[in-house]
């Protein structure tokens, strides 16, 4: 009989911010901005071994999640490890992702390099449909690609079209 090891994808992705490092390491831990541009509400304190309550909104409903402060060296690294109920995963460590901000300072303001480390996704099927192992990879990938511009464009103060449909509906969806 053999075994099929799975392993931890690892989404890297980065962008270019044209301002200096100090007002990006900002906003990553401002937990009002992290509203508009994560749609999710970190509560803690970014301090290591600190927890973190996550609740995660995607249109008007919510997932309440669970993290760690893994490390924080202000104002170039930034990391936390958190289970996404969405995920279907069992509360144990290798069930946990692990994303890594890293801040260098470019001439022309910062690049910011995330690093998402996700496990597998269990398999599940329901009446046409069967969500496999990669699931988990490809939405992390997607949710990358579409953040950090909108990550970008909040902190250069850019009120791009996705920018201004997202502060609409963090408004909507609270109330503010």
């Amino acid at each position: 009989m053999s075994e099929v090891w799975m392993v931890d994808a690892v989404i890297a992705q980065s962008i270019d911010i044209a301002t200096p490092l100090q007002e990006v390491w900002s906003v990553l831990i401002d937990r009002n901005k992290g509203l508009i541009w994560r749609s999710a509400d970190f509560d803690t304190d970014w301090l290591p071994g600190s927890t973190i309550g996550i609740t995660a909104y995607i249109g008007h409903k919510s997932y309440k999640d669970k993290g760690r402060v893994l490390e924080v060296t202000q104002p170039s690294v930034l990391a936390y490890e958190f289970l996404p109920r969405v995920s279907g995963l069992p509360d144990v460590p290798e069930s946990y992702s692990r994303v890594t901000f890293r801040l260098t300072p470019i001439a022309s303001g910062t690049r910011l390099n995330v690093e998402h480390t996700v496990p597998p996704s269990p398999v599940r099927r329901g009446k046409g449909f069967e969500i496999g192992p990669e699931s988990g990879e490809k939405h992390v990938a997607f949710y990358w690609r579409s953040t950090l511009p909108l990550l970008r464009d909040l902190i250069e103060e850019r009120l791009s079209p996705a920018l201004q449909m997202t502060i609409a509906a963090e408004t909507s969806a609270r109330g503010s």
